[in-house]
């Protein structure tokens, strides 16, 4: 196993790898992201090619390759293992036998599923007869064939047991198809059916490319319709292990490059709008999954941008659905310094059609026109109200605006410089537009604040705490001394103190478990004839926090790397002894309060006590550091 770790450990770069789930930029000698594990404003996450590790100082996570696919993926070591090693191409020993519920269930077997699967309905669009209708689907739409292979386009028959079938013939088990929504079990009696018949089939994957649900289309004359339960246009996978379609966006995977490029992300609402953008170049171009950009987007988008286009069809349902949403959109997004902009398509237009008819360069025009999302709440209030200041009319329009910056702008000490810049601009144009003098706006807005916070207020004690995120505290038996950290620092930096520390420190004299382990570790190597590595002591654990505090030892113990690492060693172990010589004065204490010693005992034990006690008074302690 170590040696497999080690393999895989040299085979993965560590940028490359989270270079596939976030942007990062060059600082330094090493890189920079925003972190997915807290609200990041600002490039918080460290990664040290070098070293090949990462660390988020204000969240307290940290570690190497399989700490990060552990943590960003929520799998245990040995999923990350495999995970890392597919990634390589280096084939793991198998696995201590699990138990078959256990087994067919782990996530590796899932992703198998849900690839054979994908597999299976594109091979149907392209070959088999049944598909025809799909095909003709496509072709109407405008959808060439690089675009059916680049996004694995499919196509199920109308069947109630069509997929299943096949996985009888592969081998496949019903209840992993079941586990992934590929299949449901029947109501009456035993059995599975398949969950998608007779639709084209859109494969939804993670920002790796993994296969993780479908998106169904029905298509008209394709199977049997009952005109009392008619179907749903479009069905997607249910919520799984793999899937949650509220931190998903379709073509996430496809549209990396492309927002990277374009310093941005066009968000739009259905699948073959995206594939038609992406056909004539809009690469940056991803879709909801049948459910509005929300806040479980946010740690997705924020891997790779802080600029959205929000696209809206030109019906009035499109319009209707994001204004009863916008004013939750726009808190959530300035909340995370993300900048929101909305694009209005002409009335009963959506991006498939546009693109398809009038081409990839008037969609870029009509993006470069889309306006901040508080501007377009301004627009969609005041449009065709006479704004005569005075009026009912313009009040109420003023009202409702102000409730909009209320409840999406901070106030107080939460409030950022662009924030506040962003308030202010706000107030001076409703003042200029409405005719009334910025004071007077903003001491309404500040009374809207107050309603809303009173309406707002938890209904709970003063003993309970608030749900302000806050660092996890670290694992007991991971809270180490400063001279345990220092230990470590040294450990990691400057092995060859080792000899020195062997004669002067033994291992049950450090207090803490997991520091005594590393210590035993780096001398078990030094026996044998090498120097302990950082990477070796990483490799030697497959717990996240542990790792964790071994990169931050390591990072610390970097900035010390210019100090005397003697005099560090002389000061440490002549704390040790200090701390030794201590402890021994308190036990004895202890058996002289409680009469425990015999008469000649406790006069040695006086003597002893009163001479520290004058070295100490005069300065000269041999076990002062």
């Amino acid at each position: 196993m170590q040696d497999a770790k080690e393999q895989i450990r040299q085979a993965v770069d560590i940028v490359d790898l989270m270079g596939g789930y976030m942007a990062m930029r060059r600082e330094g000698r090493g890189y920079v992201a925003l972190c997915p594990w807290h609200d990041d404003s600002r490039p918080s996450l460290k990664i040290n090619p070098d070293r090949q590790t990462f660390k988020c100082w204000p969240c307290d996570i940290g570690g190497d390759i399989f700490s990060f696919v552990m943590k960003i993926e929520g799998v245990d070591f040995r999923e990350a293992l495999e995970m890392l090693a597919d990634r390589a191409g280096i084939d793991l020993a198998p696995q201590r036998k699990q138990g078959d519920q256990d087994s067919q269930f782990d996530r590796r077997n899932l992703y198998k599923a849900m690839a054979w699967a994908e597999g299976e309905f594109h091979q149907c669009l392209l070959k088999s007869p049944e598909a025809e209708p799909a095909r003709q689907y496509l072709l109407e739409r405008g959808i060439n064939d690089e675009s059916i292979q680049r996004f694995q386009l499919g196509f199920t028959p109308a069947k109630w047991d069509w997929l299943l079938g096949r996985a009888q013939q592969a081998g496949g088990a019903p209840a992993v198809l079941e586990r992934v929504g590929l299949v449901a079990k029947r109501q009456a009696g035993e059995g599975f059916y398949d969950r998608f018949r007779g639709r084209l089939m859109f494969s939804i994957r993670d920002a790796r490319s993994r296969p993780i649900a479908f998106g169904g289309r029905v298509l008209p004359g394709v199977g049997e319709s009952n005109p009392d339960r008619p179907e749903a246009k479009y069905i997607n996978s249910p919520e799984t292990p793999l899937f949650s379609k509220s931190e998903q966006l379709y073509a996430l995977d496809l549209a990396k490059e492309g927002i990277s490029s374009e310093q941005g992300i066009v968000v739009m609402e259905g699948y073959t709008d995206v594939i038609m953008a992406h056909q004539h170049g809009i690469t940056n171009a991803v879709a909801v999954l049948g459910t509005a950009l929300g806040e479980r987007h946010v740690p997705l988008v924020r891997r790779f941008t802080d600029r959205i286009t929000l696209v809206l069809d030109g019906d009035e349902a499109g319009q209707t659905r994001t204004m009863q949403i916008l004013d939750e959109l726009l808190a959530l997004f300035v909340a995370h310094e993300i900048n929101l902009q909305i694009l209005t398509l002409p009335t009963g237009g959506d991006p498939c059609d546009v693109i398809a008819s009038q081409g990839s360069e008037h969609f870029r025009q009509l993006l470069s026109t889309a306006v901040d999302a508080l501007e377009h709440k301004i627009a969609a209030v005041t449009n065709g109200l006479a704004l005569a200041p005075g009026t009912h009319a313009s009040a109420q329009a003023v009202e409702e605006i102000l409730g909009t910056v209320a409840r999406a702008f901070p106030t107080g000490g939460s409030a950022s410089s662009v924030g506040l810049l962003r308030e202010q601009q706000v107030m001076s144009r409703l003042s200029h537009k409405f005719g009334m003098g910025e004071e007077t706006i903003r001491t309404r807005l500040s009374a809207i604040r107050r309603e809303q916070a009173s309406r707002n207020r938890p209904k709970f004690s003063s003993q309970q705490q608030s749900t302000t995120q806050e660092v996890a505290p670290r694992s007991e038996h991971l809270v180490l001394s400063a001279w345990e950290k220092e230990l470590l620092e040294l450990l990691l930096h400057q092995p060859e103190v080792l000899p020195q520390l062997a004669d002067g420190l033994p291992a049950e004299a450090i207090p803490n478990a997991f520091c005594r382990q590393v210590y035993e570790q780096s001398l078990e190597l030094h026996r044998a004839g090498s120097a302990p590595s950082f990477e070796q002591l990483m490799l030697a654990t497959e717990d996240n926090e542990e790792k964790n505090l071994l990169v931050e030892c390591d990072e610390l113990g970097q900035e010390k790397s210019s100090s005397d690492t003697e005099q560090r060693v002389k000061d440490l172990l002549a704390l040790v002894a200090k701390q030794k010589q201590q402890a021994w004065q308190y036990s004895q204490l202890a058996e002289l309060n409680q009469n425990r010693l015999d008469p000649e005992h406790e006069q040695e034990v006086l003597a002893e006590l009163f001479n520290t006690y004058k070295r100490r008074q005069a300065g000269s302690s041999p076990t002062e550091g």
